[in-house]
């Protein structure tokens, strides 16, 4: 019991966490793509005030759309619109908010990184970092997976699936085993969940003696092998949980691998205390 309240009081003092990431994480190569680009919240309690979104090469027919109150200025290079920047609106620094922009996607198989600003009353974030395979990172850009054809989830298994709830608002850890008896490595890109405002995926280090945690991008799965999320290494992170997510009910939540494959099973809610 005394961890699992060393650990509430470490969640409630840890800075709130803003990433920009795309709600979407994989799609059809030469696709009509509707990228929603979502701020978790402002900078270190200041609002925001303007987002720019830097568009990767290969990426045409973009066309932003604005929120209410906001405006857009887009960067051509030649025809092509390059980067979009949403301004003139303010996004309360405890509120996440959706920015829109529909594209065509290029084709073949790919990985696009969409470095972005946010710019706040008090100050700025650059999510810029290119998202690699269990690396940690404190400052990832958001990241779209093309893929030619949806990956096959044969051979992978999730196992002991929970999550960890926690007093008031405070984010739920989510827990379990992947197991991937196939012949061949999968990727783990993402998890969604009803029960949750968003799902992220972390890892906890300790650095330099002090216990620290970042966001990764994608999680390998090695062929024949597995790949624990528990308390101290990788762990889902459940923003916003709703009511639903209560000790004692059972929450769905779907994994998703690159090239499209997704994954479904039933988590387990338990207490502060881990029962």
């Amino acid at each position: 019991m005394r961890n699992s309240l060393a650990l509430v009081f470490c969640l409630m003092a840890a800075p709130a966490l803003a990433h920009v990431t795309l709600t979407e994480n994989s799609a059809a190569p030469g696709a009509r793509f509707t990228a929603h680009f979502r701020v978790g919240h402002g900078c270190s309690g200041s609002p925001t005030i303007a987002l720019t979104v830097t568009i990767p090469s290969g990426v045409s027919q973009v066309m932003p759309e604005a929120p209410p109150g906001w405006t857009i200025a887009t960067v051509r290079e030649g025809a092509r619109v390059s980067a979009v920047t949403w301004k003139g609106g303010e996004l309360a620094a405890d509120k996440p908010g959706e920015f829109v922009a529909a594209m065509t996607l290029p084709a073949g198989s790919a990985q696009l990184v969409f470095p972005a600003t946010q710019v706040c009353k008090a100050g700025q974030e650059e999510w810029n970092e290119t998202p690699m395979a269990g690396m940690a990172m404190q400052h990832p850009a958001p990241v779209l997976l093309l893929a030619a054809a949806p990956a096959s989830v044969q051979g992978l298994a999730i196992g002991d699936p929970w999550f960890r709830a926690l007093p008031g608002n405070l984010p739920a850890g989510g827990y379990f085993t992947l197991r991937n008896s196939g012949a061949a490595k999968a990727m783990l890109t993402g998890a969604e969940s009803p029960a949750c405002g968003m799902v992220m995926m972390h890892k906890s280090e300790n650095k330099g003696g002090m216990a620290g945690m970042d966001m990764v991008a994608s999680v390998d799965v090695p062929a024949g092998g597995s790949v624990a999320f528990s308390p101290g290494g990788y762990h889902l992170m459940c923003m916003d949980p709703k009511p639903a997510l209560k000790p004692g009910a059972k929450v769905p939540v779907t994994l998703s691998f690159q090239g499209g494959g997704k994954l479904m099973a039933e988590f387990a809610v338990r207490n502060a205390a881990g029962k």
